[in-house]
């Protein structure tokens, strides 16, 4: 049992309306959950309570505090994200908002697309004008046009602009060449296209669900009844990540709220890119009876603030204490290329486990961007070395994991009248993944002589000559010829969810295919069933009306590289206890701190970058933003070095012992770093 700080018990006895500000780890959050317990002691209704956290992971430390607090179950108590409570409220009240928000049929029930079905529904708007040339010239994937048109309208809600505004400040504020005009000319017709959709199919993306939310639901009088009658006691955490939507919410409920606490991690506003506005949330100080200032950090030492200052006054010229930076960097590995950085890396780390007493779960390796590449390398030799890690992963695109491409292969061939043709390298590849210890030549033999693409199956093994069967193995051949037959023999009436369920159930998983149990292809096999279902459900109001049409559209989304919020485990399983692999915005959002911190390619430019979207610019669709004035470089350059120091502050905060600067000389493409967080740290470097 911990002692509570003078500031946080005095935070958690206020009432009426209090701020609690300061840095991550200074004990606002714990000083949140023992408000939460008081209340609940005093006999309030869990009812009564809402808690709005900034991330769905920040969930579970609430429920954590209820739990061993032996208070009792509290099935009551709501603790939700406020993305998450949009959609719920405007489910509950959809026939009060249906028609004055623009359904065309407000009797029709509502559908929510997950992020995974917006994707699909997009492309299925934007893939014929790119056909008919539309974004001509554009250096953007497929997908990428897809996810910013996406973010254009979710910018645009959270925000509270129309979708009219949200194209004319994109257009207005752009001070380049005259081709962009009429790529965001091109976007505003998609996005356009995209809304007026789902407006005619009661379909709800997540920018529709904010829009209906803010727009039409929150003043609504029966709402705003329900509203101020079920809920007395307010809390708010980190709601310097919140969104204007979700702070202007949180300020109409001010009035008629018994009791609010509220949260500002002073060096927070990491979700800029999806419309946090730290700068807006500020104003809740000024609305506040009570401000509490929490200070001093409870895990990060003063050296590991004056190593922020250090990288803070390289890039926004300030002057703070840095005496004590050296004294945060535990450790520099170098390296000409990535496998050489990553071979001296893993020395060190063992070191620092055996002979500091280190667990692996205290220790994160934070890098600006993981593809592929890396983090094969990286797990390669993390496993070979016998540490234990785990992947902190926001987003990812399945069609990176090879047995999601295996999988939708295997799809595509049991359906030749979806005219999906995959390549041979693509079956090939397939074979090797179902068929344990088949390797890749004999695979590319058999998918040689088997495989007809123009059609697309594959022959029966009596089309092999027998000295390939003996080169390849009569057994290899039974099973190939196994799986043909299972394929050519599907429940043709079965759905997407259905065929993959079996396909893996029936046949891949089996001994004879795979000796021992394939948990990763089990991972991917459930993501790809609750995927397909979820695409079977809404396939109707989406206008996908054929089955070929359903597995067209899912198999092509995946493969253009559609991104997803739930992920499937790749590889082998997580272990919760170990090293924790993150990017940076993923760790900063959703890990938990930690004794040392390894920054992967320190010099790497992506720790400086922000993401390019050409079609999607966060920052001018900001509310905060002067609609009149132009981004220009000099704008670009300052949020850089703005985001660059929250970054390290961020990271400095939730670290306890010290960091490894582990870099590379050459990135993947063979050119040299040195990034400006590689500059900023000269003076503390040591080899």
């Amino acid at each position: 049992m911990f002692e509570l700080t003078l500031t946080q018990q005095e935070a958690v006895d206020a009432g009426k309306i209090s701020f609690l500000l300061g840095a991550a780890g200074t004990g606002k959050t714990t000083a949140l959950q023992e408000r939460l317990l008081r209340l609940l002691r005093g006999g309030e209704p869990a009812y009564t309570i809402l808690v709005l956290v900034a991330e769905p992971e920040h969930q579970q430390s609430y429920l954590d505090a209820v739990h061993q607090s032996g208070l009792g179950p509290y099935a009551d108590l709501k603790i939700i994200t406020y993305n998450r409570m949009a959609q719920e409220m405007v489910a509950l009240f959809w026939p009060l908002m249906a028609r004055p928000a623009g359904f065309a049929y407000p009797s029709h029930p509502p559908t929510f697309l997950s992020y995974d079905l917006a994707q699909l529904l997009m492309w299925k708007t934007v893939e014929p004008m790119i056909a008919a040339g539309s974004f001509a010239n554009l250096r953007l994937r497929p997908q990428q046009i897809v996810s910013q048109l996406l973010d254009t309208l979710n910018r645009a809600a959270l925000n509270g602009l129309s979708l009219d505004e949200a194209i004319a400040r994109q257009i207005n504020t752009w001070a380049g060449g005259q081709e962009r005009i009429l790529h965001l000319q091109d976007a505003a017709k998609a996005a356009r296209t995209f809304r007026q959709a789902c407006l005619d199919n009661s379909l709800l993306d997540l920018s529709l669900v904010i829009e209906v939310f803010d727009t039409q639901l929150v003043q609504h009088p029966e709402f705003h009844r329900y509203f101020s009658e079920r809920y007395r006691h307010l809390i708010v955490d980190n709601v310097e990540e919140f969104t204007p939507a979700g702070q202007n919410f949180v300020h109409n409920l001010l009035a008629a709220a018994q009791t609010t606490a509220i949260a500002y991690d002073s060096g927070g506003g990491y979700k800029r890119f999806m419309a946090a506005d730290p700068a807006g949330a500020s104003r809740f100080r000024t609305r506040s009876q009570y401000v509490f200032e929490f200070v001093p950090s409870f895990i990060a030492p003063p050296e590991m603030d004056h190593l922020a200052n250090l990288v803070e006054n390289h890039l926004q010229h300030t002057s703070k204490p840095t005496v004590d930076a050296a004294a945060a960097i535990v450790g520099v590995v170098n390296g000409r290329y990535r496998r050489e950085m990553i071979a001296s890396l893993i020395p060190a780390l063992q070191d620092i486990i055996q002979q500091d007493g280190v667990h692996p779960s205290e220790i994160a390796i934070i890098t600006p961007y993981l593809d592929g590449a890396l983090r094969y390398n990286l797990t390669q030799a993390l496993k070979q070395a016998g540490l234990p890690y785990f992947l902190l992963r926001r987003r990812s695109s399945p069609r990176e994991e090879p047995r999601v491409r295996a999988w939708l292969t295997w799809l595509a061939l049991a359906h030749p009248d979806w005219d999906v043709h995959p390549s041979a390298f693509d079956v090939a590849e397939a074979l090797t993944l179902s068929i344990h210890d088949l390797d890749p030549a004999r695979a590319e033999l058999l998918t040689e002589r088997l495989y007809r693409p123009e059609i697309p199956d594959l022959l029966p093994i009596d089309e092999l000559p027998d000295r390939l069967v003996e080169r390849v193995d009569m057994k290899f051949a039974g099973l190939v010829e196994e799986l043909r037959l299972w394929l050519a023999n599907r429940d043709g009436d079965a759905s997407i969810d259905v065929f993959l369920y079996n396909l893996f159930n029936e046949l891949l998983s089996q001994k004879r295919f795979q000796p021992v149990p394939d948990v990763a292809g089990a991972a991917v096999c459930d993501w790809l069933v609750q995927s397909a279902a979820r695409l079977r459900q809404s396939a109707q109001m989406m206008g996908l009306r054929s089955a070929a049409e359903i597995g067209r559209t899912f198999i092509d989304g995946i493969n253009q590289g559609l991104v997803t919020a739930n992920p499937p485990d790749l590889g082998d399983p997580p272990d919760p206890n170990g090293i924790m692999i993150s990017t940076i915005y993923g760790y900063l959002l959703g890990g938990k701190p930690v004794r040392l911190q390894v920054w992967l390619e320190t010099a790497a430019q992506g720790w400086w970058n922000i993401p390019n979207q050409p079609l999607s610019n966060a920052f001018v669709l900001a509310q905060s933003w002067d609609s009149q004035k132009q981004w220009t470089l000099d704008e670009d350059f300052y949020i850089r070095n703005q985001l660059l120091s929250r970054i390290i502050r961020g990271l400095t905060a939730r670290c306890t012992d010290g960091v490894i600067l582990a870099n590379s000389d050459l990135d993947r493409r063979g050119q040299r770093q040195e990034g400006p967080l590689w500059r900023a740290l000269q003076p503390v470097r040591k080899s």
